[in-house]
């Protein structure tokens, strides 16, 4: 069942805390300590309290000690040695279940003076731009509501002809198609047949696209089966993913 787990925070010294001898993860320490350089250390490390051992934030704590720090923020949760190892094991695992929409992530570094304290550099912006190719990335604005259209009004009934009479010669030269009837008939078509705008930002569209039935069977599962591999993420998302691949 979810709970929070016991837990007190608390300010430690550097010497007091340990690393987990079974960490396996290895991290970049001097980008941790620009970080710290740059913005301070933010957040806190994790440590098991019967032994003090960091099971989350080992290579922060390395950061901070590299950067002179004497104390740093601590989480201190009361578990036991499995526990700890799986806690570990945990933190280090599931973010790189996490991905980048590339897109987003290369208006936000450009949009920035300088990359200092971001982990990223100058080259890892040029590589992604690369990868983007000429992928335009649009800045969107707040949705409009677009006015409804009002139908054009019928034509009147003919006054004073008799609807059942066949000979009439008013109801033959109704029923005859004119240029002009053809040509708007003709530009009709062609309206509707037309793109419709791009939706703005706040506005949600639907795709409708006609699918067999074994064409939806195979859709579905493998929805199902992408869902279960990356999570419940949102069925636009994995359509964009595979257009995108």
């Amino acid at each position: 069942m979810a709970h929070v787990a016991k837990q007190e925070y608390r300010m430690v010294a550097i010497g007091d805390l340990e690393p987990h001898p079974d960490n396996s993860h290895q991290g970049d320490v001097n980008v941790i300590v620009a970080s710290i350089k740059k913005h301070g250390f933010y957040g806190s490390v994790v440590a098991q309290k019967s032994r003090m051992r960091i099971v989350a934030g080992e290579h922060r704590w390395r950061g901070a000690a590299k950067a002179g720090l004497k104390h740093v923020p601590t989480v201190i949760i009361d578990v036991d040695d499995e526990t700890a190892q799986r806690i570990m094991l945990a933190d280090n695992r599931l973010a790189e279940y996490g991905q980048y929409d590339d897109a987003k992530l290369a208006e936000l570094l450009q949009s920035l003076p300088d990359l200092d304290g971001t982990g990223w550099r100058d080259e890892d912006l040029s590589d992604l731009l690369d990868d983007l190719g000429d992928i335009e990335i649009v800045h969107d604005e707040l949705a409009t509501s677009r006015p409804a259209q009002t139908p054009a009004p019928s034509a009147p009934a003919s006054l004073g002809n008799d609807p059942d009479d066949e000979d009439n010669p008013s109801d033959i030269e109704d029923d005859e198609p004119t240029d002009e009837h053809n040509r708007d008939a003709h530009d009709g078509s062609a309206s509707s047949a037309a793109p419709p705008p791009r939706p703005k930002a706040g506005a949600m569209v639907e795709l409708i696209m006609p699918l067999t039935a074994a064409q939806h069977d195979e859709v579905t599962g493998l929805v199902a089966d992408i869902r279960s591999r990356d999570g419940d993420v949102p069925l636009a998302e994995v359509v964009m993913a595979a257009l995108r691949s």
